[in-house]
């Protein structure tokens, strides 16, 4: 390059350099206080903090949110709704048609929660003890969906997740399984390989009950005090961890790593969050309540039929005698495999022992997933992989159950 071209380069950038100091003013930024917070949110220690945190307030406004709708929405909506039953229950007199309607009679006046007629329970179950903690879950899980904590929750569980077979991102599926399995299910589809996609929807169906079944288990066994409570999830969640590790050992394939866009922190659109709650809302009806009132139906049928009975006689050795339950649990087992939070208001009559609420809420939560989650894993997993899956689950609660069994 000749020299004059070389010296006016050199000036040209001088040039530039004078503009730009000019119109440019470089200063040392500070993190805000969301960055930094982001960034102490995927720290294993500061990040596991975060995390208790989080989860321990989620679940306390789920509660909050959804006891409140339960006290002053739902309950006062039945109570009016009361009178007009009872009037029914006049008109049709004893028979088939009022126990398929109306139920049984709990000392001459309707239990929402015993009396197991279409009208009754078939109605209270989806709508006064479920929904408004369905809700609760819903509006919360969209709340940290659209506030960007969720994509930290899934790097922060990464390392576990790769010991269990997955990667951190399968932390979603668990999440949207607690509000229900059926969407839980579904979301697998999203993870990277058929080992993954096997171990996520195992693990969910047997592992991580519905909002639904929680709020029916803390029916069932929280007037015995946390204590009770907390025997049931801490057994859920070794289970989910020792399976989830032996399937991870047995099952050939490989895990990927995680690879996803972390987004800053921010203040979520509200007009997007409910929308989006009310899709997942109306989802949740329209696929809950058909199910409960079939639930329900069945139940009557079956027991008016004696079938229940019958069944109850055969199987009798393994839920008498290996789990410990009463024989009229086998009734519950059988409804719960067309809706498992229908199947848990059924024990609630039988006067179970805090040691059978607890055996009995286990087993229900790790036996069968319910029909609506049985299709779609069918569909996401293939008849033969279903097979397997379901030998599992019925192999590893029979296992567990007896065990409690034994231990309590």
């Amino acid at each position: 390059m000749p020299v004059n071209d070389e010296l006016a380069d050199e000036q040209r950038w001088v040039e530039i350099g004078r503009i730009i100091s000019q119109v440019q003013t470089i200063t040392h930024r500070h993190h805000t206080f969301l960055e930094r917070l982001g960034d102490a949110s995927i720290k294993p220690l500061t990040g596991s903090i975060i995390a208790m945190i989080v989860l321990f307030f989620t679940f306390q406004l789920i509660r909050l949110v959804g006891e409140g709708l339960i006290d002053y929405v739902f309950e006062p909506i039945f109570d009016a709704y009361t009178p007009l039953v009872i009037k029914l229950s006049e008109l049709l007199g004893p028979g088939f048609v009022h126990d398929i309607l109306i139920g049984t009679l709990i000392e001459e006046k309707i239990d929402y929660v015993q009396s197991m007629g279409l009208l009754t329970t078939g109605l209270f179950v989806p709508f006064a003890m479920v929904l408004p903690y369905v809700f609760a879950f819903y509006l919360v899980l969209g709340f940290l969906e659209d506030c960007g904590y969720l994509p930290r929750l899934a790097v922060l569980m990464d390392s576990l997740m790769h010991k269990i077979g997955l990667h951190g991102l399968s932390i979603v599926s668990f999440l949207l399984g607690l509000g229900c399995n059926v969407p839980g299910a579904l979301s697998t589809r999203l993870l990277d390989t058929k080992k993954q996609v096997f171990i996520a929807a195992t693990l969910m169906a047997i592992a991580v009950p519905c909002m639904a079944q929680i709020a029916m288990i803390v029916g069932l066994v929280g007037k015995y005090g946390t204590k009770g409570l907390g025997i049931v999830f801490f057994t859920l969640f070794i289970v989910w961890v020792v399976l989830g590790y032996l399937l991870n050992k047995i099952l050939k394939g490989t895990s990927p790593e995680i690879f996803m866009e972390i987004p800053p922190y921010r203040i979520p659109y509200w007009g997007a969050l409910l929308k989006k709650l009310w899709m997942r809302i109306r989802f949740f009806v329209g696929e809950a309540v058909p199910y409960v009132l079939l639930g329900v139906l069945a139940t009557n049928i079956i027991y008016i039929l004696g079938i229940i009975e019958f069944m109850g006689q055969i199987f009798s050795p393994i839920v008498v005698g290996l789990l410990g339950l009463p024989a009229e649990a086998v009734a519950a087992l059988m409804v719960g495999f067309l809706r498992k939070d229908v199947a848990m208001g059924m024990l609630l009559p039988l006067g179970l022992t805090l040691s059978q609420a607890i055996v009995a809420s286990v087993v229900l939560a790790m036996y069968f997933p319910c029909i609506a989650t049985f299709v779609v894993l069918t569909k996401e997993l293939g008849i033969v992989d279903m097979t397997k899956s379901a030998a599992i689950m019925i192999t590893s609660t029979l296992l567990v159950g007896g065990l409690l069994n034994i231990i309590l």
